[in-house]
């Protein structure tokens, strides 16, 4: 049995806390937050050792700890943990920025640490499914990947202030899915964004609407549209064309679909949010994580801390292509 404990108790880490008391072979050991509020909300479920710093944490001695905090923190409770040789899952960002990221893979490298970065899509059925179909050669040479992602609602303008925005917050996970998905590099990418949900986005210096293109080194194009709001729930696709065929995910449909011959049908249909389309994927990859710590051998589909700094510095090149109008070249 191993102990996990918790840092962070927002969302996300509040899905971590309820997967681990629900797991068979591990058990929340402890968490950490320094809300009183918020540890107060999962000691009355969990009755764990709730502190309000990483210090005291890792006092109890954990097996593993899963970093759930502010992206801010990442790299102070990250270093801690190096220190103290204790493995552990953080979500994605890995830092505020890819200098920073670039350290702590370092550093754990060097440590030799069992770590990994949190980009919970993999552990998607349909995803993994898609990805699948493309190593098998189902649809033969893929041509072009898009990915499309509209959220319930947008985070507060104070949240993406520290958690890195609409390209690292959203983006890093469908730019890790194209790596993932096409076993490429990107070369080159361009975008453009926009302020169309909340002004307070452009006072922090962040979009909120955004479309991103970028070509592989394998010559497949990728299409990245992002948005912070729907009216309907988590909008969520991926369509991968290729030489014999088309991959795509699946949901309800939604709004009006024009059909040929010009007859229109209007769905009402409200999709899930996130937290309900994507519950079972924190699970999959909690075990994922568990069976690294138990057997110390990468995970085929769990992603690593170089995957995570990867994915963020697309999404750095996304962001300075939004605002700095010109097209960026990778040297990965």
């Amino acid at each position: 049995m191993s102990n996990v404990a918790v840092v962070g108790l927002g969302a996300v880490g509040r899905v971590h806390a309820a997967n681990l008391m629900a797991h068979d072979t591990a058990r929340l050991s402890a968490v950490c937050d320094p809300r009183p509020e918020a540890r107060k909300a999962v000691m009355a479920d969990a009755g764990v050792p709730a502190v309000s710093n990483i210090e005291d944490l890792l006092t109890t001695r954990p097996d593993a700890v899963i970093i759930a905090s502010s992206t801010a923190s990442h790299g102070e409770i990250i270093g801690l943990c190096v220190d103290a040789g204790v493995p552990f899952l953080c979500e994605k960002p890995l830092a505020q920025d890819v200098d920073a990221a670039a350290r702590i893979v370092a550093s754990v490298e060097k440590k030799g640490l069992i770590a990994a970065t949190a980009l919970n899509r993999r552990f998607d059925a349909q995803y993994a499914a898609i990805r699948d179909a493309i190593l098998r050669g189902d649809i033969g040479q893929c041509e072009l990947y898009c990915y499309t992602s509209r959220s319930t609602a947008p985070p507060t303008v104070d949240f993406s202030r520290s958690s890195g925005g609409l390209f690292a917050e959203k983006g890093s996970h469908f730019f890790d899915l194209a790596r993932w998905m096409s076993g490429a590099e990107p070369v080159e990418l361009s975008a453009m964004g926009a302020v169309l949900i909340d002004s307070g986005f452009a006072e922090i210096g962040e979009v909120d609407t955004a479309v991103i293109s970028m070509r592989m080194d394998s010559g497949a194009l990728c299409r990245f549209d992002f948005s912070w709001r729907t009216a309907y729930g988590q909008d969520e696709r991926v369509e991968i064309h290729g030489q014999k065929g088309l991959l795509t995910s699946q949901q309800d449909s939604v709004g009006t679909v024009v059909h040929p011959g010009g007859r229109m049908q209007t769905h009402e249909t409200t999709l899930a949010t996130w937290q309900e389309r994507f519950s079972d994927t924190y699970k999959r990859e909690l075990d994922a994580f568990l069976e690294v710590l138990a057997t110390g051998k990468q995970h085929p589909v769990l992603a690593t801390l170089r995957d995570g700094l990867l994915a963020q510095h697309i999404g750095e090149a996304a962001k300075a292509s939004a605002f700095g109008g010109e097209t960026f070249r990778f040297r990965i």
